[in-house]
């Protein structure tokens, strides 16, 4: 798409019909084709066209007739997904699964690129950090584990949770990763040493999910105890306390 002086030019039209002189700046957005992809319980994910329907790419055991190919569809299917997200730049697929495993893949071509194994015990969530190039996994063991996308090396593991971690992101600048766990608290975590900045404390109950705000100046917990919290990020303070009424 090409823009100038704040106006679309329409697709087709010559820049002299559109009344743009020769060197006036404009300003051209590259936009991706839309795609969808799902997380299946037959440990196979899809990449898909929103708009047709079809099926792009298959990240897994494709079905075939012969024998080795149905081995593959077992084994895959032994690894029940449960997510599975694009990362940032569009060039790779994160699965999660319950095999305790989180597994990356090639968006093109449909290549398994990096199987990150470490976790002993299920798996919550899995997400690419801002710049695509790390990945944060989470678990029922009490740990968070920070991963290289480009070496498949897990590089940080984060203790601390006295319980499993549902759920962690990246900060917006990728700097911090906040956690939520059912140890009732959420966690704020430097992504370069894996310190502990901050443990927000207040729900009485389990804390199910945790996200910062599109500054990173704030982050907002959801809670078993039928509250919302927004928290300060640099001091750890509860801001506001949101209650469900009924």
């Amino acid at each position: 798409r090409l823009f100038h002086c704040g106006g679309e030019v329409l697709p087709g039209l010559p820049l002299i019909a559109a009344g743009i002189k020769e060197g006036s700046p404009l300003t051209m957005v590259v936009t991706v084709a839309s795609r969808v992809v799902t997380a299946s319980s037959d440990g196979i994910a899809r990449i898909w066209n929103p708009e047709t329907g079809g099926c792009l790419q298959t990240l897994g055991a494709v079905g075939s007739e012969s024998q080795s190919a149905m081995q593959d569809s077992r084994l895959w299917a032994g690894r029940k997904m449960i997510s599975a997200t694009f990362s940032p730049n569009g060039k790779f697929v994160l699965s999660a699964s319950v095999d305790c495993t989180a597994t990356i893949w090639r968006v093109q071509s449909g290549e398994l690129v990096h199987t990150l194994g470490g976790h002993r015990r299920r798996l919550r969530s899995a997400v690419f950090s801002p710049d695509s190039a790390l990945v944060v996994t989470t678990s029922d063991e009490r740990t968070a584990k920070i991963w290289n996308v480009g070496s498949g090396e897990c590089v940080l593991e984060l203790q601390g949770h006295r319980y499993g971690v549902n759920s962690a992101v990246f900060s917006p600048d990728g700097a911090m990763v906040l956690t939520a766990s059912p140890d009732n608290t959420a966690k704020i975590w430097c992504t370069q040493s894996g310190k502990c900045l901050q443990t927000l404390k207040g729900h009485r109950w389990e804390v199910l999910s945790a996200v910062f705000s599109p500054d990173g100046a704030l982050a907002l917990t959801t809670s078993d105890d039928c509250t919302a919290k927004i928290w300060c990020v640099a001091s750890g303070e509860c801001m506001q306390t949101l209650r469900a009424q009924g």
